[in-house]
């Protein structure tokens, strides 16, 4: 058994945060969370047992990150584009080194390491279209231990002639991967077959996707409404369609297994589709300020019952780093909730033109309040667990669940280090608003250190 004694903060499977000030982790022999409580309770229940007291460490569940890039980790802050020209001028040409095995190999040790030291245990990663280099990438995910969803992505048309295949090449090669990688290791790696986007895949490549997933027991992963652009050029290439949502409905792309990101611009309909069909979506509000798509109505997709987690989306979020993810979601929530604030109270200065007050009364600021750090924080740990299905593993700190954990030392991000415990939401906010080098002390999968700090 292995005794770990700090501040403990989790979000609770049923609502609400578990905040222990002085608390005990007990793990057992296979990385499971044997106990969990105040520490002065369990340590005469473990009397004889030896302890690792990391005070003041506050120990978290691991964070998920619900989409990212591998081969786009070391193309961050290429600015000045939207989304489609960027992915030519910046994005396609690095995705193409990957065509060198030891190239994406070494890419993907630093993408990994990085992932771990920033305190993730999770990452749901596309590739590149490159089998060699996804498998390199499957073998480093292997030997670091952190905890994967990955996938090669799948390409057929417009994009540029290096990376695109025929259906049949890039359907065996997934398949042959999915073989090979999905649920090894007891499931901590698992593949998802990754058709990229809508433009980029003909119909007999997203419907053999679909097919695969299907039948492998499988994720999927795609990008949903993040551009206007590209819903004009869905639009154009799919006439046949209600939406963009719906031309996954049709190749049979939805369901419970499937992960969405940015899903910005979705009308009614859609929102209903991936309700009705168990899609999940990830939010990437560093990614969309980055590119100018937009801002995600978050309060109210979550308020519908729509399922959503956090996702860097690397290189068009800045970094790796969820706590800095888990900030902007907040105040690209504020920023949201502000403008139709403001709006609203313009127009109601106006209000005896004709038509004002309904239109006041459409935007409804209240309707939308802004995201809160523990609602962050939730999303970035139980939230990116519900999406993979995987609640009952990981994403809290609650006996029977794997011990993916992260270590952070919240004296660093404090500047009055001495100052009385704070509760846990003023905690929190420190830790998301405040991330700083040096913060996260160590990380944990199925309670073995993966990474720990210098």
């Amino acid at each position: 058994m292995k005794l770990l004694r700090a501040r403990l903060l989790s979000p609770a499977t049923r609502g609400g945060l578990q905040d222990l000030p002085d608390g005990l982790l007990a793990l057992d022999e296979e990385g499971r969370i044997a106990d969990v409580g105040p520490a002065m309770d369990l340590l005469q229940r473990f009397a004889g047992h030896p302890v690792e007291d990391l005070r003041p460490w506050c120990l978290l569940p691991g964070l998920v990150d619900l989409h990212t890039h591998l081969p786009q980790h070391e193309a961050v802050a290429m600015d000045g584009q939207e989304l489609l020209p960027w992915l030519e001028t910046f994005i396609f040409p690095a995705e193409a080194r990957f065509a060198e095995v030891e190239v994406a190999r070494a890419a993907a040790a630093r993408f990994f390491q990085a992932l771990l030291r920033s305190g993730t245990t999770l990452a749901v990663v596309y590739s590149t279209v490159h089998e060699a280099a996804t498998e390199a990438a499957f073998q480093e995910a292997q030997r670091c231990g952190i905890r994967l969803v990955m996938g090669k992505v799948m390409m057929d048309q417009h994009a540029p002639e290096a990376l695109r295949e025929t259906p049949a090449l890039s359907l065996d090669a997934s398949a042959r991967l999915c073989e090979a990688w999905h649920g090894c290791d007891g499931g901590r790696l698992a593949y998802a077959f990754t058709p990229r986007f809508a433009p980029s895949c003909s119909r007999e490549l997203m419907r053999g996707a679909a097919d695969r997933a299907e039948r492998y027991g499988a994720y999927l992963q795609t990008h949903l409404s993040e551009n206007l652009q590209e819903l004009d050029w869905v639009r154009e290439l799919f006439p046949e369609a209600e939406s963009y949502t719906d031309v996954y409905r049709r190749m049979g792309l939805l369901g419970p297994r499937t992960l969405l990101a940015h899903g910005i611009h979705l009308g009614r309909q859609e929102r209903d589709l991936l309700r009705e069909t168990g899609a999940h979506l990830a939010h990437c509000p560093r990614s969309n300020a980055f590119l100018a798509s937009g801002i995600m109505p978050l309060r109210r997709w979550m308020e519908e019952g729509l399922s959503v987690g956090l996702g860097t989306d690397v290189g068009a979020g800045p970094s790796l780093s969820m706590w800095a993810e888990a900030a902007f979601a907040c105040m690209a929530s504020k920023l949201r909730w502000a403008e139709r604030r403001n709006l609203a109270a313009h127009l109601r200065k106006r209000s005896e033109a004709p038509g004002c007050g309904d239109v006041v009364a459409l935007i409804d600021p209240e309707a939308e309040a802004p995201l809160t750090p523990a609602e962050a924080f939730r999303l970035a740990t139980l939230g990116g667990a519900k999406a993979l299905g995987l609640e009952d593993r990981i994403g809290s700190l609650e006996v029977g669940k794997e011990a993916d954990l992260v270590g952070v030392d919240p004296q660093v991000v404090d500047p009055l280090p001495e100052r009385a415990p704070e509760s846990a939401e003023r905690l929190l906010s420190r830790l998301l608003y405040r991330e700083r080098p040096g913060m996260v002390k160590r990380t944990w999968v199925r309670g073995k250190v993966c990474w720990k700090a210098p």
